[in-house]
This record gives structure tokens, C-alpha cells and sequence, in this order.
């Protein structure tokens, strides 16, 4: 069940490349500028919350890609699955009061990861942001957090 809470943030980075692509077509480039380094936070928020979560990823989308990072937020849509799998709502124990959401950060590599995290950590607008965010947060939760680093894995060409 752990392994699907894994594949989202491969899924999403995939799809952002491929959306990029069609702007950009050296997909590759794309790759060296951007998504060789993730970050994602998975959370659950209460519903009454939503509007001022919506707001605060907002303010935070501007500060981040002001720094230099990719920053995207999503919110758990569709949470049926097939037997295979399991259910990122069940997975983070989010009841009918809850949305659960995902945060996607993204660096050109490690070294550029702690170079915007370090402009983010003596910004002021940030930190209050951060402030803010645990306080929207369902009581008792927190984010779970995992960095992953781009594999270059090339598929067969038929």
C-alpha cells in the first residue's frame, strides 16, 4: 500500500515534463532545468479550512517559484481505486471532513534544493506563510514529507 503514496509524485513530474514538452520540445532539457529533485507533502486539511488553504498555497506558489523552485498544489479528487490498489484518503486515515493534499516541489538537483530552501528560511513573508499553513492543518496531523532524485531510465524505442 506504501508504494502508491511512492508513484503519485513520478506520475505528477512525468505529467509536468510532458505538459512542459509541448511548450518546450528538448524534454531532456526540461529534465536538467527542472524535476531531477522533489520534494512532496502529503496532508490532510479540514474542509472548513479549504478557502484559507487555497489562499496560503497561493501566497506560497509565489514565494517558492520567486526563489527559483517549481511549486504546484494538489487537492485528492477521485479516491475509488481498483483492488490493486489502496486509497491515498484511506492510506492517510482522512474521514468525510477532510481533503487531503499534495504539495510538489522541484529543483534542478540537490544542490540547488538547498540553495532555495536556505533564500525561503530567512524570508519573513515565508515563514509566516509556514506559520500559517500548520495552523491550517487537521489538529493532530503532519505532513508527511519524502524527497526522491530523478532516475534516468530510457525506454525501448519500437
Amino acid at each position: 500500500m506504501q508504494l502508491t503514496i511512492l508513484l503519485i509524485p513520478c506520475i505528477l513530474i512525468r505529467y509536468t515534463l510532458y505538459t512542459f514538452s509541448m511548450i518546450k520540445p528538448n524534454v531532456t532539457e526540461m529534465e536538467t532545468e527542472i524535476g531531477n529533485q522533489l520534494r512532496i507533502y502529503v496532508y490532510r486539511v479540514p474542509k472548513k479550512n479549504h478557502d484559507s488553504i487555497v489562499e496560503n498555497q497561493e501566497r506560497f506558489t509565489e514565494t517558492f517559484r520567486k526563489h527559483g523552485c517549481y511549486y504546484q498544489s494538489y487537492q485528492l479528487g477521485n479516491t475509488e481505486t481498483s483492488e490493486v490498489f489502496a486509497s491515498m484518503a484511506s492510506i492517510m486515515s482522512a474521514n468525510k471532513e477532510e481533503e487531503v493534499w499534495l504539495d510538489l516541489e522541484a529543483y534542478r538537483d540537490r544542490q540547488h534544493m538547498k540553495e532555495v530552501v536556505s533564500k525561503i528560511e530567512s524570508d519573513e513573508v515565508a515563514l509566516s506563510l509556514m506559520k500559517q499553513y500548520l495552523h491550517l492543518l487537521s489538529p493532530g496531523s503532519s505532513p508527511i514529507v519524502a524527497e526522491f532524485e530523478h532516475l534516468s531510465i530510457q525506454g525501448k524505442e519500437e
